[in-house]
């Protein structure tokens, strides 16, 4: 079994903005389909309509549609992708601020034979 030692030295803040970019948006799409997912499930129960009676005896009206579910948490997804994005580089900028430092993450890397 053949072992190497590989240290992290530095991270280009350009391919941590798009690795970043690309992981935000795959998650936004699963955050999608999980509020939808689970939208459909309450609805199957009868919660929304629940709901919507409890805000209509309030003096309300019914505010609780899918529209408005879905509308709310594509805001949140996409407000939380910007912010991972434009996150990614900067982490990046500063692990290579502590790599000048302190020295890099050190991996010990293991090559297995089958």
């Amino acid at each position: 079994m053949a072992t190497r030692e590989v240290t992290i030295a530095r991270i280009s803040p350009l391919s941590a903005f798009r690795t970043g970019l690309a992981l935000s948006l795959a998650g936004l799409a699963a955050w999608i389909l999980c509020i939808v997912m689970l939208y459909f499930g309450l609805d199957y129960f009868g919660i929304w309509e629940k709901m919507n009676s409890v805000i209509g005896g309030a003096g309300g009206e019914e505010i609780i549609t899918f529209g408005t579910v879905l509308s709310i948490a594509a805001l949140i997804g996409a407000v939380t992708a910007i912010i991972t994005t434009i996150l990614a580089p900067l982490i990046a900028i500063i692990y290579n601020g502590f790599v000048d430092l302190f020295g890099g993450i050190t991996v010990l890397l293991k090559e297995h034979t089958y």
